[in-house]
């Protein structure tokens, strides 16, 4: 086991950068806006604005690798390593995701973008948390004060978990309940000391994650917010993602259930059947669905970095024309003839596109709409309280709770197959109606992979469109390589000690 290089200076330097240095630095709040970490510990408001700067870097050109344009990047390559989505011709993420060559890969920028992007979130999250404390030893604060001082620690332990819920998940073997998780996980960094660590077992990780979780949601309570930051429904909702990765499914439920009932108590509502067609890209205004998302401004395209550049079907660019993003003919079928989401593929390929030059197929991508054919513009949902009723239906569903399970399964079809009737499932088919309903209502949005990875399943891609010559694989059991990303090579090759993270 190693230690890592020198890519931790590298990290603290972005956190570090002067308020007049470029747009492009790592605590902008606007595009033309940042702050130092001098200038930020000295008040609560400029520790506001350097969380801002990392709620917008959640969409960013950091990486300096097309397609990989923060979280929404990660989203999409998500999705290619799974057995949902499929496309043809078109080479971006092909060789690294969709076959499967930068999981296997510790040298791949694909891989160590990933681990690099998620702990700068994490160390930037702890800057803050260090200069909070500092600041909350040298004065007293009014009771406005304390609030905000709550809100922010509140938001930064969720990016802290967060982080770390999504590395476990990629770089270390599930956590299967009932047993010890000795499994070696990551390292779950308390601080923003740039020194070398071992890594915690995958069950320290998770009790950290739920440590940090379970302290937000109560310093959350309350908190009115923009859309783009964490809040106290999103709090609950992570809470909820991670206990159903335990199986801890009581657990799951109950929390994905307050997700839902501060979300509904704010005015929010799952996506009704006639906003199903909005594309996606203005969900943020258009529909009361979302929980948390990046609100990308018109002016503020992050180019071929976007995640619309890619899983559009209406922008003019040859990721689209020669690659539109498709269903799995398989997971389509899994529709019923009267479920509105049909409209979100086309199933014969020959619906008009912005250009004769598109390449047409079956199943192609309706779900996403670019705002403009000419820039790659749009929001993009992180939570949306449509996932809330979909954990709560499959946590209760498999925690033997059919009766909740069909609540919160039926309330959510409501505004999807209004001909939906109950098929009389329970138990483990009705978690298996549940998933089938999880693999429509999230297509494209970044979960399939993690799925097949919590409930050990294999990523089944035979008997539909995928086409093996150019996808690498149609069948992968959880025995093969590739569901655990290798470390990135830069980060061990520092000496023999252990391996640690930045």
């Amino acid at each position: 086991m190693k230690h890592i290089k020198n890519i931790t200076l590298g990290i603290l330097t972005l956190a570090m950068l002067s308020a007049t240095s470029c747009s492009g630095d790592y605590l902008d709040t606007t595009p033309t806006e940042s702050v130092s970490s001098t200038t930020m510990a000295t008040s609560l408001d400029n520790l506001y604005l350097a969380l801002n700067g990392i709620h917008r870097k959640m969409v960013s050109q950091d990486l300096e690798i097309q397609a990989m344009g923060g979280e929404p990047g990660f989203m999409l390559s998500r999705e290619a390593l799974g057995d949902d989505f499929t496309w043809s011709t078109n080479t971006w993420l092909q060789a690294s995701h969709l076959a499967w060559g930068a999981n296997t890969n510790a040298s791949s920028v694909y891989n160590a973008g990933v681990w690099k992007t998620y702990y700068q979130f994490i160390l930037n999250a702890n800057l803050i948390l260090e200069n909070l404390e500092t600041l909350e030893a040298s004065k007293e604060f009014s009771d406005s004060e304390q609030e905000l001082y709550n809100h922010i620690k509140g938001e930064c332990l969720c990016i802290r978990a967060w982080s770390h819920f999504q590395l476990v998940q990629y770089y270390a073997k599930s956590y299967v309940t009932g047993t010890t998780n000795t499994q070696l996980g990551v390292p779950y960094r308390l601080s923003s000391a740039t020194v070398n660590m071992a890594r915690n077992t995958v069950e320290e990780v998770y009790t950290n994650i739920n440590t940090d979780l379970d302290e937000a949601i109560t310093l959350l309570a309350d908190y009115d917010a923009n859309l783009n930051h964490y809040t106290e429904k999103v709090a609950y909702g992570l809470k909820a993602r991670v206990a159903l990765t335990q199986q801890n499914y009581s657990v799951a439920a109950a929390n994905a259930v307050e997700a839902i009932n501060v979300a509904e108590l704010e005015g929010l509502n799952i996506m009704t059947a006639d906003q199903l067609t909005s594309g996606f890209a203005d969900i943020t205004t258009d529909t009361e669905d979302a929980m948390y998302a990046a609100m990308t401004q018109d002016d503020q395209t992050v180019y071929f970095y976007s995640f619309y550049a890619y899983m559009s079907w209406n922008f003019n660019a040859s990721a689209i024309r020669t690659g539109v993003k498709c269903i799995s003919q398989s997971t389509y079928d899994l529709m019923s003839s009267t479920d509105l989401r049909r409209q979100w593929w086309d199933p014969t390929g020959t619906a008009t596109v912005p250009s004769t030059s598109y390449t047409k197929r079956a199943y192609q991508n309706r779900k996403f709409t670019a705002r403009s054919t000419a820039d790659a513009v749009g929001d993009v949902a992180f939570m949306r309280l449509s996932e809330m009723y979909l954990i709560a239906a499959e946590a209760y569903a498999r925690a033997g709770e059919d009766a909740n399970a069909k609540q919160y399964l039926q309330t959510f079809l409501a505004e999807r197959d209004p001909s939906y009737t109950d098929l009389g499932n329970t138990g483990d088919a009705l978690a298996e109606e549940v998933m089938n309903h999880r693999r429509i209502e999230l297509w494209g949005e970044g979960f399939r992979w993690f799925d097949l990875k919590r409930l050990n399943l294999p990523c089944e891609r035979t008997g539909s469109n995928f086409n093996i010559a150019f996808c690498g694989f149609l069948s992968k059991t959880q025995d093969e390589d590739g569901w655990i990303y290798e470390i990135p090579k830069a980060e061990t090759d520092y000496n023999d000690l252990m391996v640690t993270n930045y």
